[in-house]
């Protein structure tokens, strides 16, 4: 998801509150440290006077946005940080890289009468897509995937909290729901403007699955001769504490499944500038859904691979896929109506990640 840079006005606020208190702290730190962090936050304060706040004093050029809402004391870009700078940066991104992948779920997993397959490919070393799957009450599955806006290891970061907020609700037993609502006032309390976060999270049940869309991709529903897209149903979690999330439910039979994708995969582009879009997402969706999840997921990756012809990706990438489990025979019966769909049909409306 990309981030719009905010003005630099913005930034006063915190930084005034943040010289407050430093003051507060005079006589219980260092007088030497206490100096030098005041006129940190006095020159930052004074860039924004000057109009050269964000402004590299080495290059000239913009800082990164992301840098800025990190550390607005920050005073030159990446590219001409020092050599200590360089280093700490690199440890950061190495330990984010490391926390978001000990969250990740197995790449493959199955739990009663569903199968799951995803894929995760972060942009940069640290990415901000959620990817979950939790199993609850024994049987049922939990499952989402998300979009934290930003990127590097502040998006990182916030995808471990939307994480963490999210595991500690589903231990409660409240409804999906209340589940989405909850997070969100959860996360609007720790996330400052203009942070937020997209999810399409799902709830399996004995006929199929609850589904509630939070300002995320369209999850694709896979049927033997239709598909179908879950348009969302409210806001992105973190813009307004008291909005409203609706639940809806869908049967699904068996070898149906149920596909949840970030917007790296629908918003990447090949060298002539052509996005790749939902609809080339839902044909290759329909090429391999005979296939097992795996196998599946590993020939839309590849279609998708093949449609940028080594164009570099914009985004991280996430595509889950949960497939309630066909009968011993195999799917290639059940989808013998879906042969006869035309790939240009519209559409209605590891072990763990290494």
């Amino acid at each position: 998801m990309e981030y719009v840079s905010p003005l630099p006005g913005r930034f006063r606020p915190p930084l005034l509150e943040r010289r407050a208190l430093l003051e507060s702290a005079r006589g219980s730190i260092p007088a030497v440290n206490l100096k030098r962090l005041v006129n940190e936050v006095d020159s930052a304060l004074q860039r924004l006077e000057d109009g050269t706040f964000g402004v590299c004093e080495t290059c000239h050029e913009t800082i990164e946005a992301e840098r800025l809402e990190c550390n607005p004391l920050v005073r030159r870009c990446l590219e001409h940080e020092s050599e200590s700078e360089m280093q700490a940066h690199r440890l950061d991104l190495d330990l984010a890289h490391e926390i978001q992948m000990q969250l990740l779920p197995p790449r493959s997993f199955k739990a009663r009468n569903w199968d799951t397959h995803f894929r995760y490919e972060p942009k940069s070393v640290a990415g901000g897509d959620y990817c979950e799957l939790i199993v609850y009450g024994g049987e049922g599955l939990f499952f989402a995937v998300g979009d934290v806006a930003g990127k590097g290891v502040r998006a990182s970061l916030r995808m471990t909290h939307l994480s963490a907020i999210l595991r500690g609700l589903l231990s409660q037993g409240l409804p999906l729901g209340e589940v989405v609502s909850r997070a969100n006032r959860m996360f609007c309390e720790g996330a400052a403007p203009p942070h937020y976060a997209t999810l399409a999270c799902c709830r399996t049940t004995a006929f199929g699955m609850e589904i509630c869309n939070a300002g995320h991709c369209s999850p694709v529903l896979l049927r033997p001769n239709a598909t179908e897209r879950i348009e969302s149903a409210g806001l992105p979690l973190g813009l307004l504490p008291n909005a409203d999330y609706s639940v809806q439910t869908v049967h699904l039979h068996d070898a149906e499944s149920l596909v949840l994708y970030s917007d790296g995969i629908t918003e990447a582009k090949n060298p002539a500038g052509q996005v790749y879009g939902e609809e080339r997402l839902t044909r290759s969706l329909r090429r391999h859904v005979e296939r097992e999840v795996g196998a599946m997921a590993e020939g839309v990756l590849r279609d998708h691979s093949r449609f940028r012809n080594s164009h570099p990706v914009s985004d991280d990438m996430t595509l889950l896929i949960v497939r309630r489990r066909g009968e011993a025979a195999g799917l290639g019966s059940f989808y013998e109506q879906a042969a006869s769909v035309s790939d240009a049909s519209p559409i209605p409306g590891q072990e763990r990640q290494n």
